[in-house]
């Protein structure tokens, strides 16, 4: 399989993985739409970099309890809840 050199390199974030680890700081190499590497990386030639300190990354969030019914087909891109992490809705 060939390494496909990183759009984006996020540097320096704290990484809340959702599988109930502890934080750990680390970087973030992204190719196209997808997360490419994770760890301590060096400067990629190309890549856009973007330092993170101070900040988290970590998977989206499930809204068990909505009542988003309504609010979608007003504003369909959900944008309130997409800025919050929100990825997935029960409603």
């Amino acid at each position: 399989m060939r390494q496909v050199p990183p759009d984006l390199v996020l540097t320096g974030g704290q990484i809340i993985d959702g599988v109930g680890t502890p934080p750990y700081v680390a970087d973030i190499a992204i190719a196209g739409d997808q997360i490419a590497q994770i760890g301590e990386l060096s400067p990629s030639k190309g890549a856009q970099t973007l330092d993170i300190s101070g900040l988290a990354v970590c998977p989206g969030f499930v809204d068990i309890h909505s009542h988003s019914d309504y609010h979608i087909l007003v504003c369909p891109k959900a944008e309130s809840k997409v800025r919050q992490g929100v990825t997935t809705e029960v409603v």
